[in-house]
């Protein structure tokens, strides 16, 4: 091949879109009930020199009185550019979406709903805190159970930081001061707070009470909305190498509005991904060790949040045999409970792909979903779980020669996914 053909090549492979994030709401009508699938994809524009970002939706149609029977799969409306959206976010009852979004040099929180704008708060001129994180690492946009409040994760303002108090405190008087940051695609972030929107009085917050040897993250509201869990990463030896490092020393930890913080995870550990469950008796969570390898396998632990008393869920999976459950290497999905909340739907690699697990907590069984279609691993060899609701997932599917795709399923049994999938006629979203 000459080097036009090759750039020719390079440019369509490098052009197909992928699916990174998705979120369903739902309406009930008398004899139907509707869901709207919204997902995010990016795609790279060689012209621009540019990667984009744009979002489409679908509508799908199922029984008023089986939300797993879908009726109808309607075809998708156009792309739409996503633009300056950090974050975003909808509410569990009333649908509202929240939106952390930039403007040039300024952050916005917006609240839309059916009719449109209904609230917008410029977060930088409250001046409260430094930029929202929109990180996986650290980042969060967590709605109280009220929907009268918002968590997320922020920098922290330099003359408000417990460490520039204790350590730097040259760095009131002088901006410039180099403040150590945590690096490897986390660059500027350094000391992260919780910070909580009150969107009644439209007043912002920031939490008080994280110990100061630790930077929080990946939070959320507890039941009742009058406290909210998070992961402290420790600081010590340094910051620098967390995005690649799932190995550095973490702890769950728990936060009550009035600053009252304990920690409820084991010593020596690195945890993430606090998830919980529908009926918020439940929170699950990944752990490891500290240090070993980089991208350790984790287990996954259960908190009773009635008893307080945590549990090994799912084990490390040490040397699996041929065929077997290989371990958890993957972040749980924000969204990964079954309806009844005895279920936990995940991805995570098989040797050389991608699968979407099941755990039952009952048996504490682990099956893959797509164990019995054997029509459709045919065609796409890994599966990427990106949101859940109602037990019907949307899931990303791609092999080498098939660029990704989105296909709709539902996680009650096998036979049920094959009958879905066949009743929709096996149309992708």
């Amino acid at each position: 091949m000459d080097s036009d053909q090759i750039t020719g090549v390079y440019g369509k492979v490098s052009g197909l879109p992928a699916p990174v994030s998705a979120h369903v709401s739902e309406e009930q009508l008398p004899e139907v009930r509707i869901y709207t699938v919204t997902a995010e994809w990016i795609q790279s524009d060689l012209v621009q020199s540019s990667r984009l970002r744009y979002s489409q939706q679908w509508t799908l149609i199922a029984d008023s009185n089986n939300h797993q029977s879908i009726r109808t799969v309607l075809p998708p409306g156009p792309c739409a550019p996503v633009s300056g959206e950090l974050l975003s976010e909808l509410s569990p009852v009333h649908g509202l979406r929240a939106v952390v979004r930039e403007t040039g040099s300024q952050q916005l929180l917006e609240i839309w709903d059916r009719h449109g704008l209904k609230k917008c708060l410029n977060l930088s001129a409250l001046n409260i805190h430094g930029r929202v994180y929109d990180d996986s690492q650290f980042g969060c946009l967590s709605w109280s159970e009220c929907e009268r409040k918002l968590l997320y994760v922020a920098e922290s303002s330099r003359s408000s930081s417990a460490e520039t108090r204790s350590r730097e405190s040259a760095s009131r008087k002088d901006r410039s001061v180099y403040r150590e940051d945590w690096g490897e695609a986390l660059t500027g972030k350094s000391v992260p707070v919780l910070c909580v929107v009150d969107l009644h009085h439209g007043a912002v917050d920031v939490l008080q009470g994280v110990p100061p040897d630790v930077s929080p993250g990946q939070a959320l509201w507890a039941p009742g909305s009058q406290s909210v869990f998070f992961v402290g990463w420790c600081l010590e030896p340094f910051r620098l190498g967390l995005k690649f490092c799932s190995n550095r020393r973490s702890a769950l930890f728990r936060l009550s509005l009035d600053g009252h913080c304990e920690c409820i995870s084991g010593d020596n550990l690195s945890v993430s991904c606090p998830r919980l469950s529908p009926d918020g008796s439940m929170l699950i969570y990944l752990q490891g060790r500290v240090f070993g390898p980089h991208n350790q396998c984790h287990s996954v632990q259960q908190l009773d949040l009635k008893s307080w008393k945590t549990s090994t869920l799912l084990d490390v999976v040490s040397r699996p045999q041929a065929g077997e459950f290989a371990g958890v290497y993957e972040a749980l999905s924000s969204h990964c409970w079954s309806a009844d909340g005895q279920k936990v739907v995940f991805s995570s690699a098989v040797r050389n792909w991608k699968d979407v697990f099941m755990l039952d907590r009952r048996t504490k069984k682990v099956t893959s979903l797509s164990d019995n279609l054997s029509d459709l691993s045919k065609v796409y060899g890994s599966w990427k779980l990106l949101t859940l609701q109602r037990d019907l997932m949307v899931v990303c599917c791609s092999s080498p020669n098939s660029p990704p795709t989105l296909v709709r399923q539902n996680t009650d049994t096998r036979m049920q996914i094959r009958a879905y999938l066949v009743k929709c006629s096996l149309t992708y979203l």
